[in-house]
């Protein structure tokens, strides 16, 4: 991720008020994951696993707090369980954001079939667990 795009999202966090960013680290948003470490407006939390850091972001959303979660898609893949309890059954407002992988012009080095299965996830799994969700595929000017 470059960095008119951390600045881009943290601005928009910021304006929106999100002060609370959970993060399972991994490669793609380690530049923003960290820029929200390094900034103190953010109360930056680390956690060990997806369903962890879903459920914890949801527990603090129904508590009050506006929150982010930073993962990748396949984190996004693994903590499926905690998203469809937290969404379909507790209507936890969170915002998530996730690295997209499986596009064209993706270098990860992530094996052909993987990265099929990642581009075509999203749209299957989050519908069925009714999570409105949006691809952003171009930069802001």
């Amino acid at each position: 991720m470059d960095q008119h795009s951390v600045q881009v999202i943290i601005e928009t966090l910021k304006e929106e008020g999100i002060d609370l960013a959970v993060t399972l680290p991994e490669e793609p948003t380690f530049a923003l994951t960290e820029a929200m470490r390094e900034d103190p407006f953010f109360q930056a939390v680390t956690v060990a696993g997806e369903g962890n850091g879903l459920a914890f972001c949801a527990g603090a959303a129904l508590g009050g707090r506006r929150v982010v979660f930073v993962t990748g898609i396949a984190g996004l893949l693994v903590g499926t369980w905690a998203l469809s309890q937290m969404g379909m059954v507790y209507g936890a407002p969170i915002l998530i954001l996730a690295s997209y992988r499986g596009d064209f012009g993706d270098h990860s080095g992530i094996p052909g079939s993987q990265l099929l299965m990642f581009k075509q996830w999203p749209s299957c799994c989050l519908g069925a667990l009714r999570v409105p969700y949006r691809v952003v595929n171009q930069k802001r000017p």
